[in-house]
């Protein structure tokens, strides 16, 4: 789960390498988080190609009602969601097979991933990024508003965890200050450029160039 900016070459490696990758196994790139899918998937396809070998499998907006895309999503090995917008990946696939075809294909062993957008639809409560009473959009929110931060419904794959992304360079620290005064029990992950979170059998590890900040309700 990548904090967004430049995905490095390690950091791809690090997803290979938690998916037990071989020649032949599926990469599909996920763009429905960005209106430039072409342009998307195109770098997607080059990054994980130069390290590969092999070509990705697109996943645009068409794609969601296509039954042969749909099967071969739920057969991949690795299913990358790329960046752009969280909001509207979400609105693309609300009610079709897409979600659980994505959640089937994570239990039984698929690994997936994303960036900036791609990482913040992982958790089941979703930041979208916009301000419910503070609604002129900017990076973070400028004071802390009980109410303020719009939670909607993401995929799932996270059940006890709100993700943040872009997020030490941005100063994001009031969005999600929001989020645990609004969500308690959660962890609130705050996952910087360039590095990512690696989540396995309930355990969380850091990898990449900056921080990861994790915010969670006071033990006393």
């Amino acid at each position: 789960i990548v904090g967004g900016g430049s995905v490095s070459d390690s950091l791809r490696m690090e997803l290979l390498r938690a998916a037990n990758w071989k020649k032949g196994d599926i990469i599909v790139a996920v763009t429905l988080a960005t209106a430039y899918s072409e342009e998307g998937f195109a770098n997607a396809n080059k990054a994980f190609g130069r390290l590969t070998g092999e070509t990705c499998i697109k996943f645009d907006s068409a794609a969601v009602h296509d039954p042969k895309k749909l099967d071969t999503l739920s057969k991949a090995k690795i299913i990358y969601f790329g960046g752009g917008r969280q909001s509207p990946f979400m609105e693309l696939i609300e009610g079709t097979n897409v979600q659980q075809i994505l959640r089937q294909a994570y239990y039984n062993g698929a690994v997936i991933g994303g960036s900036s957008a791609g990482a913040a639809v992982m958790s089941n409560k979703m930041v979208t990024g916009h301000g419910l009473r503070d609604t002129a959009y900017a990076s973070t929110f400028r004071v802390l508003q009980k109410g303020n931060i719009e939670i909607v419904k993401g995929l799932g794959l996270l059940d006890s965890v709100i993700i943040d992304q872009h997020f030490v360079i941005r100063s994001r620290y009031s969005r999600m200050l929001s989020a645990i005064m609004e969500f308690p029990d959660y962890q609130c992950f705050g996952i910087d450029e360039s590095t990512a979170v690696i989540v396995h059998n309930g355990k969380a590890k850091v990898v990449g160039e900056s921080q990861v900040i994790v915010f969670s309700k006071p033990t006393n």
